[in-house]
């Protein structure tokens, strides 16, 4: 599953964006994911496993939209996003692994590598970093919006302690999301068949990287207001 692309309503230090341009990209972004990140898939397993494919190699290529979805985003935006990166990376050792180990469920579970990257990189930024991954995010995303946000952001982590608290409260939250959603992947894979388990997994990650999205957006917003 790809991550959403860009937030791209995220953070304002300023709670500027107004509320129905929010709705509609992250509408227009679960859509576009539910197109990519699901139905394809699924379709391309589907249609393989029908013209007798084995379970294992359908899976295989059931992985090309989302990884051209991260291409074709990156060539839109002439550059690859370091969560694009982290996302083809993933996919390439979650093929290989499940080629190597001829294990259909394993090769439904791949994703969970992904989940558990992201959730390490969270928690190790609270740890080990200066910011949260969550503020590097938001100002990285956010800057393609507002090219003055990496600046306001600046200004609001230096003045203002709710920001900074909020920031590391949500990239707490979204480094537990990422452990549970691994879980449940794994244990879903293993227990239910493929052509059951691949599509509602697809939705399941849908649903987590919307949620995140979402919560990085109104926490950043809730903490330049509370810092106003």
């Amino acid at each position: 599953m790809t991550p959403p692309t860009t937030p791209t309503d995220t953070p304002a230090a300023t709670p500027s964006a107004t509320a129905p341009t929010g709705r509609g990209a992250v509408l227009r972004q679960t859509v576009g994911s539910l197109l990519v990140d699901a139905a394809l898939p699924y379709l391309v397993y589907v249609v393989l496993t029908g013209q007798g494919m084995s379970d294992v190699a359908a899976l295989a290529w059931s992985a090309l939209p989302p990884a051209l979805n991260v291409l074709v985003q990156a060539v839109r935006h002439r550059r690859l996003n370091p969560v694009g990166v982290i996302v083809l990376v993933t996919i390439a050792a979650g093929l290989a692994t499940s080629l190597l180990s001829g294990d259909a469920r394993f090769a439904v579970a791949r994703d969970a590598i992904q989940s558990v990257a992201f959730g390490l990189l969270l928690a190790g930024s609270l740890v080990v970093g200066r910011r949260p991954l969550v503020f590097h995010v938001c100002r990285f995303f956010g800057s393609a919006q507002r090219p003055d946000l990496p600046e306001l952001m600046e200004r609001q982590w230096a003045a203002n302690p709710v920001f900074r608290r909020t920031l590391r409260r949500a990239t707490g939250v979204a480094a537990c999301v990422m452990t549970l959603e691994a879980t449940l992947r794994i244990t879903l894979a293993y227990t239910l068949a493929p052509v059951v388990a691949l599509p509602i997994l697809s939705v399941q990650s849908i649903v987590v990287w919307t949620g995140l999205s979402a919560l990085l957006v109104v926490s950043v917003r809730r903490a330049a207001r509370a810092g106003r």
